[in-house]
């Protein structure tokens, strides 16, 4: 049976999802989620070491410029983590509650969120070394590839399990599963790509990141939307 005008408007319950606990709102996750985020931002500055060994002087603009590797490795942790924490700001307006299976998938995305500073320091520290170099950019574009599978595994449960708000229009939410669903098989294939042809796999996962700057569709609802005030 279809649900009413009613039944979309009436607040969430914290028995709506059987097997899942207690079904709670989504503003701890989201508290918790940002805080993994905030950490994950922070801590690529602790990566750049300071030049040299203490010379100073003269030679400190010379070395400032030796580690440019360092800087390069900041900048690109930042902007992975940057683009996914503002899509995942928006992504909080689309779930209504929470719940167990669908926090388990959160964890496993934000673990990946807290990983993903590593490769991108280990492509940085790397890419001046013709030896090193395609094995760096492989591990990166592969590890790009995990955190967009785990954004999507979040997605689809949280959609399969009843997290998603009811009062989305579903032509719209179809939209945003498609996207998803396009943006975890374009970083698939560019993983796989990488394998063969580095260069390649690693222009189409930058290319996948610099689309994530395109926003989002504005939510679409079957009813009238909710007000910002208030909300949970």
């Amino acid at each position: 049976m279809k649900p009413t005008i009613g039944d979309l408007e009436a607040p969430a319950r914290r028995d709506q999802h059987e097997g899942e606990g207690a079904t709670r709102g989504t503003s701890r996750m989201e508290a918790f989620a940002d805080g993994v985020f905030a950490i994950a931002f922070t801590l690529p500055v602790f990566n750049i070491v300071l030049p040299g060994d203490g010379r100073g002087g003269s030679l400190l603009a010379r070395d400032l410029w030796l580690i440019w590797p360092h800087y390069a490795g900041y900048v690109l942790a930042s902007a992975i983590i940057g683009l996914y924490w503002v899509h995942h700001h928006f992504s909080g307006a689309i779930y209504r509650t929470t719940g167990h299976w669908f926090l388990i998938a959160t964890v496993i995305f934000l673990a990946s969120i807290g990983f993903i500073a590593f490769p991108a320091r280990v492509f940085s520290d790397n890419i001046a070394d013709p030896a090193a170099r395609a094995s760096a950019a492989q591990f990166l574009v592969i590890a790009l590839a995990a955190v967009s599978l785990a954004w999507l595994l979040k997605w689809s449960v949280g959609r399969s399990r009843g997290q998603v708000d009811s009062r989305l229009d579903l032509a719209y939410v179809d939209r945003l599963n498609r996207r998803y669903q396009y943006m975890a098989l374009w970083n698939v294939s560019a993983a796989l790509l990488s394998l063969v042809v580095w260069q390649v796999g690693l222009g189409m996962a930058a290319a996948g990141l610099l689309f994530k700057i395109v926003p989002p569709e504005t939510p679409r609802y079957r009813t009238e939307a909710p007000a910002i005030e208030g909300e949970e």
